[in-house]
């Protein structure tokens, strides 16, 4: 049987059982519409709550999204990709033993490679929150260079840079990904970072110039491009992009914490201009 015929066939079942219906009797064709969609609903309940938990994320409203998901995945009916964005909510919000105990257990699933890297990317952010941060990059690691998407290349070289690695060696694999993909905010914002703790101040500069167009949400990006500006002793440019910084968190995975942001608006007197 052709696979459209076999993909169309319970459609026309349907169809021909309803048409039946309707011309048994009104009320028992409407009843049976009125059973097909309610039971459409209940087997595509765990799509439905990710979708709405979506929207939640989209508003700002993160804990919503996450009681979404958990509903999502208590269905038993929740695909990779839910559980992927499941686990990515829980690490967010401190949860990072529960978004490693679904990964682990997705991961010794039949995925697809985009799903695999999806899911391995989180689970090494799970460890890295619990201060396991070798094994978090080396998770990556076992997956380069067989696997290579926009995602890995971020978020290894950004695992590189913090952990101190090599700063040569980090810059290439950062230039790697850069000529993979250099329209992605991550990648570029790892290149400035390099640069920048290598010394390249101008072409961090470059690379910030680049990365403000996208408006990075982080306060990680401004401090950063502020210690940047203030190293090439642009230092009114510096102050604005730490008083943005004050304004925006950090990120989840972040070598900063608001002292470090607060105490460079003070050696820059953002502060007393903030207040002017």
């Amino acid at each position: 049987m052709p696979p459209i015929v076999k993909a169309l066939l319970p459609v026309v079942v349907v169809v021909a059982v309803v048409i039946i219906a309707f011309r048994l009797h009104v009320l028992l064709g409407i009843g049976l519409i009125a059973g097909i969609i309610g039971w459409s609903v209940y087997a595509n309940r765990a799509i439905i709550y990710a979708t709405r938990a979506n929207m939640a994320f989209s508003r700002g409203e993160e804990q919503a999204a996450l009681e979404l998901m958990e509903k999502a995945h208590k269905t038993k009916r929740a695909l990779p990709q839910h559980m992927t964005g499941y686990a990515f909510l829980l690490n967010r919000l401190g949860q990072p033993e529960r978004a490693e105990e679904l990964l682990q257990d997705l991961l010794k699933k039949n995925l697809p490679d985009d799903i695999r890297i999806l899911a391995a990317v989180h689970l090494a952010t799970s460890n890295w929150l619990q201060g396991r941060k070798d094994e978090a990059t080396e998770l990556l690691e076992a997956l380069y260079p067989e696997f290579k998407n926009t995602q890995l290349y971020g978020t290894l070289g950004y695992y590189k840079l913090l952990r101190g690695d090599d700063l040569e060696e980090t810059l290439k694999f950062n230039q790697e990904a850069y000529e993979y993909n250099s329209d992605d905010l991550t990648i570029i914002d790892n290149m400035a970072q390099n640069y920048y703790f290598l010394g390249r101040y101008e072409e961090a500069r470059e690379m910030y110039d680049k990365l403000m167009e996208k408006q990075p949400k982080s306060a990680d990006s401004y401090y950063f491009y502020a210690q940047t500006l203030k190293a090439l002793g642009r230092l009114d440019e510096a102050r604005e992009m730490i008083a943005e910084a004050k304004g925006r968190k950090l990120a989840l995975v972040t070598p900063l914490t608001d002292e470090d942001i607060h105490k460079l608006a003070e050696e820059l007197g953002a502060e007393a201009v903030a207040n002017e």
